[in-house]
């Protein structure tokens, strides 16, 4: 019991190089001193929610945070969360000097029994019997007998309940409903239509399939903010099927923004009924647990939590959860559930945490990053990786096998039936029409299909997205019979430098990106120490002109488990050197200590390479072939010269990502 009575000592700053957290910006947080302080307390990634706020506001945060990461050196991704499918109750709103949209305060009181209409009519306010909403099709989307809530937008669980309707009767532009409780709700209010009590089977089932993927809000903030700033991801609200990310894939190539990728938000029972298929082309996957708990039991969400994280760490799918520790809106320490909460969420696997009104409207925002990434900086001490990494190599995916391998574990070969070939099959003409596209598109999508200059099909998302080839019926026979999945080349090269690490107790692995592939595999495996992905941005051809690739992908990592990305000199040459240089990187920023090995997955002359390296006693790049280390007791220590200075990021842009990082 030493290691829990005794305090451990851990170097700050290294927050947020394990488990990721995801920051909502707001009215709390938006200053550039608050964001330095987030970025230092473990934030990796900042979130916009285009839901609330003015696109002045927003484009303020942008700017805000790109000087914070130059005052800081330190990267950050940016997280654009469209509103998408959400349902809004519309009151009368005031803009403040900062452009932060504001409410009146007073709170609406509803009585259980009493008569609240939902209307797309147009009023002049809302009142706690009459609320008008956004959606004009919400009419015909309803029935008598179905059951709403309404809620505040971002609400915590410690600031009360919600209002829970069920519809008595739908005409064309009203839906009368009775209060089934009491409830005091003040701020946005948002309507949800709940499933609980339907068997849905198929994603047209649902409400929110009939609404737009964006809205048209979502789709001016989206062009005017890539005219100025680096999008590196975009969440869809209220998505439900595999056809929602490839419209919005279009939708952001139409745009210029081919370089965001996408997060699915999986907030409805349609989307757990479509889940395989979904995190077959999402970039990330992001767990709305309290959407979620509108359509689901409380006693089944521990276990579809669960699920849902082992089918993402199956085929390195990043994914993200919500809703950990409310109370810190308004106090300073979260209760033990929500610490354990925490903890629980890392030692199932999940890549990182979100927090929403806790940084955007409460107290202290500072003080929530801070707890949060050490609560989840202490679980991963208590990670199982050897038991992990033995269940995910049961269960590795070989991207040779067509996609219905995606969609089953060999657990549950025996259980296959030709209904669930048929099912499948489903997905198929999707991605065949998506690389049917991709052949007239030039785009270059890093999240769709993708070609290489010999016309052979690649994977450019993160981990593996599995392609239609050969002949699946025999080759899952086939695996089958010999009880155990085949494992693609880069999974297998992924895999062994993790266990090699592992054997030989190194404190670093190395990744040299080029897709962000590779790290996303590395980092499925939960290594117990930390990872370096090196990525070295280079020029690429853009019809006319030439565009520099890399920045995006630099910041896209942070959104995996573990991974640390550096950023190179433009066109800097690989090899040795390059290698070099990043072991001094790491070992600057307290990642890695001299005389610790260190496991690098790089490519020389076309070939994947494990090499095996250690740092030398300066912490300035890595010791010689040959070259001895004299112990201590010697009295004489080796000093190696010292190589190129750590990787540096070309001039930033307005989202700061090309910042130094040393």
């Amino acid at each position: 019991m030493n290691e829990v009575i005794e305090p451990s000592v851990h170097d700050d700053s290294t927050l947020g190089c394990g488990t990721k957290v995801v920051v909502t910006i707001g009215p709390a947080s938006q200053s550039v001193d608050v964001m330095c302080q987030l970025l230092a307390h473990g934030m990796s990634c900042a979130r916009l929610d285009l839901t609330w706020g003015s696109i002045a506001f927003h484009k303020t945060t942008l700017k805000n945070l790109a000087m914070a990461m130059k005052r800081t050196k330190k990267l950050c991704a940016v997280w654009v969360d469209t509103s998408g499918r959400e349902i809004i109750v519309e009151r009368r709103t005031t803009v403040d000097e900062s452009g932060w949209v504001a409410l009146d305060k007073t709170p609406f009181d509803f009585v259980k029994g009493a008569t609240v209409t939902l209307t797309t009519k147009s009023v002049e306010d809302a009142t706690p019997s009459l609320l008008p909403v956004n959606i004009k099709q919400l009419p015909k989307l309803v029935r008598p007998g179905q059951h709403l809530q309404v809620g505040r937008f971002m609400a915590t669980g410690a600031e009360g309940g919600s209002l829970f309707l069920q519809v008595t009767s739908v005409s064309e532009e009203d839906i009368t409903c009775v209060a089934m409780n009491d409830a005091s709700l003040v701020g946005l209010l948002t309507v949800i239509v709940s499933h609980r009590e339907y068997e849905l089977t198929h994603h047209s089932q649902d409400l929110n399939v009939e609404l737009p993927l964006f809205t048209q809000g979502d789709l001016e903030y989206l062009k005017e903010f890539g005219k100025e700033f680096e999008l590196d991801y975009v969440s869809l609200s209220y998505c439900n099927s595999a056809a929602d990310i490839t419209e919005a894939r279009e939708t952001l190539d139409r745009m210029g923004l081919d370089q965001t990728k996408i997060i699915a938000k999986v907030e409805r029972k349609a989307a757990i009924h479509n889940y395989e298929e979904i995190i077959a082309l999402a970039d990330g996957i992001l767990l709305s647990r309290g959407n979620l708990g509108i359509d689901f039991e409380p006693e089944e969400m521990a276990h579809l939590q669960k699920k849902c994280i082992i089918r993402c760490n199956a085929i390195a799918r990043p994914i993200i959860l919500t809703r950990f520790v409310d109370t810190m809106v308004n106090t300073p320490r979260p209760t033990r559930a929500e610490a354990t909460d925490v903890a629980n969420a890392v030692l199932d696997g999940v890549d990182g945490v979100m927090l929403g009104a806790e940084t955007l409207r409460g107290l202290y925002p500072v003080e929530t990053v801070d707890t949060v990434s050490k609560l989840c900086r202490s679980a991963e001490q208590y990670f199982d990786y050897r038991s992990h990494h033995e269940d995910l190599m049961g269960e590795a995916f070989d991207e040779e096998l067509s996609l219905e391998r995606s969609f089953y574990s060999t657990n549950s070969l025996s259980d296959l039936t030709a209904d669930s070939f048929s099912h499948m099959q489903s997905l198929k003409p999707i991605l065949v029409e998506q690389l049917e596209k991709k052949h007239d598109d030039d785009l270059g999508s890093p999240s769709v299909l993708d070609s290489d200059v010999d016309g052979v099909t690649k994977v450019s998302s993160f981990g593996l997205l599995p392609i239609t080839r050969g002949s699946s019926d025999a080759q899952l026979l086939k695996i089958e019979d010999f009880g155990a999945p085949y494992m693609s080349k880069v999974e297998s090269i992924a895999s062994s430098a993790v266990r090699t690490a592992e054997k030989i107790n190194a404190g670093l692995i190395i990744v040299f990106a080029q897709s962000g592939r590779t790290a996303s595999l590395v980092s499925k495996y939960r290594p117990p120490m930390p990872v370096v992905s090196v990525v070295v941005p280079t020029l690429q051809s853009d019809k006319l002109g030439w565009k520099l690739e890399g920045k995006y992908l630099a910041r896209q990592c942070l959104i995996m488990r573990g991974i640390t990305p550096l950023m190179a000199a433009p066109m800097s040459a690989g090899g040795s050197g390059l290698l070099c240089e990043a072991v001094a990187a790491a070992c600057a920023q307290g990642l890695v200590k001299p005389m610790d090995y260190a496991v690098a997955i790089l490519s020389e002359h076309g070939n994947f390479v494990v090499k095996v390296v250690k740092v030398d006693a300066e912490g300035t790049g890595i010791m010689s072939f040959g070259e001895k280390y004299l112990q201590p007791e010697e009295e004489q220590l080796m000093t190696l010269p010292s190589f190129a200075t750590p990787p540096t990021s070309p001039g930033a842009t307005d989202t700061g990502g090309a910042s130094s990082l040393k």
